[in-house]
């Protein structure tokens, strides 16, 4: 294995994502998703026995790199969701993420990114 990429993030990836989808192909039996595990997995030994080790690394930092901005957008949202004393808005002009008190009822607001006035609707109220 000298001079070769060997096990890497994404052979472990690839290697998941083939298992799920085989664990689906189970119930399922269809020639189409056996033939998409068939590729995945021909995929992933490939880049194991690959030579050319700079193109597999700019290949599983380009694929990290989405699926750590999917994670952070998963993070956002769990952190916004848990937080009970205040709401999130979008300013209908920027589209920036405004985070408000909740209080319930009508509101306006200024965006301090446009400064632009909106109005807010809070439908529930957080008791202590």
């Amino acid at each position: 294995m000298s001079g070769r990429n060997g096990l890497d993030r994404l052979f472990y990836l690839l290697f998941a994502v083939a298992a799920v989808i085989w664990l689906v192909n189970c119930f399922v039996r269809s020639i189409i998703l056996q033939l998409i595990i068939d590729a995945i997995l021909i995929y992933a030994f490939f880049r194991v026995l690959s030579k050319n080790v700079y193109a597999r690394r700019k290949e599983e930092t380009a694929v990290f790199s989405l699926v750590d901005k999917f994670m952070s957008k998963i993070n956002t949202k769990k952190q916004q969701m848990a937080d009970k004393t205040h709401i999130y808005k979008k300013c209908p002009y920027c589209k920036a993420t405004l985070r408000l008190p909740r209080r319930k009822g009508k509101h306006k607001t200024v965006c301090p990114k446009c400064n632009k006035e909106f109005t807010v609707r809070v439908f529930k109220e957080y008791k202590y």
